[in-house]
C-alpha cells in the first residue's frame, strides 16, 4: 500500500499541480437583489427568492490552504467593497459519495471552502431566532450545499433565520498531524471543530445585520453534525456561542489516545513521513489517501476514523458526557434523539461480501472486534427479542438494534440525563417506516438520516425521497405531511423558546432521568415514558466493558 500511495501522489502532483483557478462572474439565480447588508464582516448583497433574502457562500475564515493546511482556522479580515453572496462556496475536500453529494461533477478538491449560507425572511422587522445547522457525513463527506439542507422551508414556515456552514473533514479536519509535523500542529485533530466554532462566532458577530437575534442562537446537526453539537457542549464556555442545541443521531467522539493511534496508523501504512509532502501535495493527493484508508477499513467502521478528539491538552478537555455531567453546558436547552433503526442506513454501502442486515448473534461487528463479547451479545439478543414491538424482527434486525443502542440511543439518553439537571431537555425517537423496496434492509424501517426530509420540509423532493422513498398511497401522503409539520415546527418552536410543544403535537414533557419521557414521531406520533427501558439498563452495563474504537487501534 505504501509504494502505491507514494507513486500515485507524485502522479497527482504532476496532473493537478498545474491547475489554474480562473475567476468568474457570480450571477444571482433571480433578478431581484437584496439591499446591501452592512455587516461587521463587510458589506454584502444576496438575492430574493420565494419571500426570503438568501446569501450564499459567505467566507467566515481565511482559506485553510498553503501554510494554513492542518492548522486552526484564522479569522478573515473585514473585506473592502461589496461581497456578492450569490453562489454556494466550494464543498470541502472529500471523496465523492453519491449519497452525500448531489452533483457527480462536483469539485471535491478545493480547500478554500470555509463558507456559510443564510436564509432570512425578507420582511424581517423584529429580531428573529437563529438556527445554525451542521451537516453530517461521518466527518469525511457532505456539504451545506446539499439540496436536502437548503433552509428555505424552515426559514419560511418557521419565521426564523437559517444558517448552514462548511467545515473541514477527514485528513484536513480531524487528523492528528502532530505525529508528522510536531508540536506546531497540536490538537489538529480538532480543526474541523475549530472551524465550526469560528463560524458560530461569525454568526454571533454578524447575524443582527440579517435580522437575527445573536442572543437566541440554536445550533443543530445530524450524524457527524450531531456529534459536532455534542462536542461543542464540551468546549470552554459554550454559552458564548449559542443558547440551545439539538443533537440528531450523534455519533461517538475520540479520546486523544485513539485519535493519535489512528494518525500513527495512517502515517505508518502510507509510509509518508515527510511534513513537506503532506503540506504541499495537491489536495487531490490528500483525498486519494483518505479514500484508500477508508476503503481499507471498510464501512461502517470507516465512519469512525475521524471525529473530534478530547483530552487534557485538547479543545475538549473531556468527553461531552463528562463535561455535561460537571455542568459545562449549564443553561443550554437541549433536544436530542435517534432513529429506530439507525444502522440499516449503511446498507447503502453494502458490498458483495458484507451486508448490514445479514449479521447474526454469533457473527456481527461487535464479536469481530472482540470475540470475548460473544456470550454477552447472546444475552442481549435474548433480552431484546422479548420486547413485543420487535416480535417480527428477523435476527439481523435485532443484532442491528443492539448496535444502534450502543452507538446512538443509550449515549443520547445518558447525555439527556446529565443535561436535564442544568437545563430544559427533551428526548425524541423517530419510528416512521420509510418506503425503499429497492433497499430491503432499510425498507419499512426508520434508518439513520430519515428524519432530515421531515425537519427540512423536503418529503416531496428528490433530495428527501432518496432517504424515505415515495408515499405509498394517499393515506401515507397525509401521514407524511402531518409528520413533516409536527417535526419541523417542533424544531422551530424549540429554537424560538426552548420548548418544542405547539400545534397538534401531543404534550411533550421535559426530560427527567426517572421517567425518560420520549416523543415518538411515526405513523401515529405519541408520547411515552421510558420505551425499551430494560434494554437501556442492559446496554448501559455492556458499554462499560466494550470499546468499538479498539477495532481501529
Amino acid at each position: 500500500m505504501k509504494n502505491k500511495i507514494i507513486i500515485s501522489l507524485f502522479g497527482l502532483a504532476l496532473i493537478f499541480g498545474v491547475w489554474q483557478f480562473w475567476p468568474k462572474t457570480k450571477m444571482p439565480p433571480t433578478d431581484q437583489l437584496t439591499q446591501i447588508v452592512p455587516a461587521n464582516a463587510g458589506e454584502m448583497r444576496g438575492f430574493v427568492q420565494d419571500g426570503l433574502n438568501v446569501y450564499l457562500g459567505i467566507p467566515y475564515a481565511q482559506p485553510p490552504n498553503g501554510s494554513l493546511r492542518f492548522k486552526a482556522p484564522q479569522p478573515l479580515p473585514k473585506w473592502n467593497g461589496i461581497f456578492n453572496a450569490y453562489e454556494f462556496g466550494a464543498v470541502c475536500p472529500q471523496v465523492y459519495d453519491v449519497i452525500e453529494l448531489d452533483d457527480p461533477k462536483e469539485n471535491v478538491n478545493n480547500e478554500d471552502c470555509l463558507t456559510l449560507n443564510i436564509w432570512a425572511p425578507a420582511d424581517s422587522t423584529a429580531k428573529k431566532a437563529v438556527m445554525v445547522f451542521i451537516h453530517g457525513g461521518g466527518f469525511v463527506t457532505g456539504s451545506s450545499k446539499s439540496l436536502l439542507y437548503h433552509g428555505d422551508a424552515i426559514a419560511n414556515n418557521g419565521d426564523v433565520i437559517f444558517v448552514s456552514m462548511n467545515y473541514r473533514m477527514g485528513l484536513l479536519g480531524y487528523f492528528d498531524f502532530s505525529v508528522i509535523g510536531g508540536l506546531e500542529y497540536a490538537d489538529s485533530a480538532n480543526n474541523g471543530l475549530r472551524d465550526q466554532l469560528l463560524a458560530l462566532q461569525w454568526v454571533k458577530n454578524n447575524i443582527a445585520s440579517f435580522g437575527g437575534d445573536p442572543e437566541n442562537i440554536t445550533v443543530f446537526g445530524e450524524s457527524a453534525g450531531g456529534s459536532s453539537v455534542a462536542a461543542l457542549l464540551a468546549v470552554d464556555r459554550p454559552q458564548q456561542y449559542f443558547k440551545r442545541a439539538i443533537i440528531m443521531s450523534g455519533s461517538p467522539q475520540h479520546t486523544a489516545a485513539v485519535s493519535l493511534s489512528i494518525a500513527k496508523l495512517i502515517r505508518d501504512q502510507t509510509g509518508i513521513t515527510s511534513p513537506f509532502l503532506w503540506k504541499n501535495v495537491p489536495t487531490a493527493g490528500i483525498t486519494y489517501i483518505q479514500g484508500q484508508v477508508s476503503q481499507a477499513v471498510g464501512s461502517p467502521l470507516s465512519d469512525l476514523l475521524f471525529a473530534p478528539a478530547y483530552g487534557e491538552k485538547n479543545l475538549m478537555k473531556s468527553s461531552p458526557l463528562e463535561a455535561v455531567q460537571r455542568g459545562n453546558a449549564q443553561g443550554i436547552d437541549l433536544m436530542i434523539g435517534t432513529m429506530a433503526n439507525e444502522l440499516t442506513y449503511y446498507s447503502f454501502y453494502d458490498t458483495e461480501d458484507s451486508h448490514m442486515c445479514d449479521q447474526t448473534a454469533n457473527d456481527n461487528i461487535v464479536v469481530s472486534i472482540d470475540p470475548r463479547q460473544s456470550s454477552k451479545i447472546a444475552e442481549l439478543y435474548n433480552l431484546y427479542k422479548q420486547n413485543p414491538e420487535r416480535a417480527d424482527y428477523p435476527e439481523g434486525d435485532l443484532v442491528l438494534t443492539i448496535e444502534d443502542d450502543y452507538i446512538f440511543r443509550v449515549p443520547a439518553i445518558q447525555l439527556a440525563e446529565a443535561q436535564s439537571k442544568v437545563a430544559n431537555t427533551f428526548l425524541y425517537r423517530v419510528d416512521y417506516p420509510v418506503n425503499l423496496p429497492d433497499w430491503p434492509c432499510q425498507n419499512n424501517r426508520a434508518p439513520h438520516g430519515a428524519e432530515l426530509p421531515f425537519v427540512f420540509g423536503k418529503i416531496n423532493e428528490y433530495s428527501g425521497t432518496m432517504f424515505i422513498g415515495l408515499a405509498r398511497d394517499q393515506q401515507d401522503t397525509v401521514i407524511r405531511e402531518r409528520l413533516m409539520n409536527e417535526m419541523m415546527m417542533a424544531w422551530v418552536n424549540f429554537a424560538k423558546t426552548g420548548n418544542p410543544n405547539g400545534g397538534a403535537l401531543p404534550n411533550w414533557a421535559i426530560f427527567t432521568a426517572e421517567k425518560q419521557p420520549t416523543m415518538r414521531f411515526g405513523i401515529t406520533t405519541k408520547f411515552e415514558n421510558a420505551p425499551f427501558y430494560q434494554e437501556y439498563l442492559a446496554m448501559s452495563e455492556f458499554m462499560k466493558t466494550f470499546n468499538v474504537f479498539d477495532a481501529l487501534k
